[in-house]
């Protein structure tokens, strides 16, 4: 009985030693290293609509579906803030322009004024990624009076991909943002090493 129940032991540890090779070579593609920026890298985009109404916030999408559009081209070769700033700035007036250009086509005549600067902004969270409160560099999108809800997503630095639909970022390499961490005003990407193995595993 003895011999038997050590032979199982056996047979679940040598089990385990597979399947976490395994898990572990799956994982070897992906990006394990955590990401770490501070605020005074980031340079957040707000678009705020007129008001709540929902014809006002539709508007307000498509605004954004423009301006995101204009801006993506100029922003790949940005490498850093500065360059990415510099990019909003030199076309700050086509910015305007588009956004009223949709605004008319949509039967409104808002102005639209843009702000770049620095703002307080409260905790917020994008997808998996959140921000703690406080001040950030950020270019912000003003429609009409600006009363709206507004939407929002990080400009720079590119760490993720728009889901423009359901306006969440979702973090690059397959991985998944979690334990963000403030340590010398810096925020912390790492991805879910647990929820990945348990994929791999089922």
């Amino acid at each position: 009985m003895k011999r038997k129940l050590l032979w199982g032991f056996g047979l679940l540890g040598l089990g385990f030693f597979i399947i976490a090779g395994w898990g572990f070579l799956t994982l070897q593609g992906r990006e394990s290293l955590p990401v770490s920026v501070g605020k005074e890298d980031l340079i957040r985009l707000h678009v705020l609509a007129n008001s709540d109404n929902t014809e006002d916030q539709q508007l307000k999408l498509k605004v954004r579906d423009a301006v995101i559009a204009y801006l993506a081209p100029y922003l790949e070769a940005a490498n850093n803030k500065e360059a990415a700033k510099k990019v909003v700035v030199a076309h700050k007036q086509e910015l305007i322009t588009i956004s009223e250009e949709v605004l008319s086509k949509n039967g409104a005549q808002y102005p639209v004024d843009i702000e770049i600067g620095m703002f307080d902004f409260p905790i917020k969270a994008y997808g998996n990624l959140v921000l703690p409160a406080g001040k950030y560099e950020a270019v912000r999108i003003l429609i009409g009076k600006a009363e709206g809800k507004n939407w929002w997503c990080v400009l720079f630095p590119p760490l993720c991909f728009i889901d423009i639909t359901n306006a969440t970022a979702i973090p690059k390499q397959q991985g998944y943002a979690d334990n963000q961490e403030q340590q010398d005003g810096k925020i912390e990407f790492r991805f879910k090493l647990v929820e990945l193995w348990k994929e791999n595993v089922k």
